[in-house]
């Protein structure tokens, strides 16, 4: 049951209510950085609709309400915090996406998509593998750094 014995939940509620909150809280918090500090563009990722200095300023105040407000009701159930993973999170992300890298060469599936041309078959077969290369190793820092946090 609850903590709080005037606001009474069993177990799954509380899961429940704790993960509902805190994806709005994640949100919130996204939309507070983006606010604050602009998403910086990359090589495939260009980022639209940006939000101006005015919007910011509006949005902001009421950004830190709902935050104070979610923060009360919180506290009121008594709910707990969830943990996220960062550094599992990130190795967990980028293996995944190394071996999606496998299914961008001609005849792992990008083929599936129509037929590819042989000079972009074989640059893929070649470039692939040394982006993988990359990948790895830092993948090897990250879990490299994670054995060193647990000494």
């Amino acid at each position: 049951m609850s903590a709080n014995p005037k606001l009474p939940l069993n177990e799954p509620q509380r899961r429940h209510l704790t993960v509902c909150f805190a994806t709005l809280e994640k949100q919130l918090q996204r939309l507070r950085e983006r606010l604050e500090r602009r998403p910086r563009d990359s090589r495939l990722i260009h980022y639209d609709d940006p939000l101006n200095a005015d919007e910011a300023e509006a949005l902001l105040p009421v950004i830190a309400a709902t935050e104070a407000r979610l923060r009360q009701i919180a506290d009121a159930l008594a709910l707990g915090t969830l943990t996220e993973p960062v550094r599992r999170a990130s190795v967990a992300g980028l293996e995944l996406a190394g071996i999606n890298l496998y299914d961008c060469r001609a005849g792992a599936g990008l083929s599936g998509y129509g037929a590819v041309a042989p000079a972009t078959a074989d640059f893929l077969e070649h470039e692939i593998p040394k982006l993988d290369v990359v990948i790895q190793s830092l993948l090897r820092l990250l879990l490299d750094e994670s054995d060193n946090q647990h000494i």
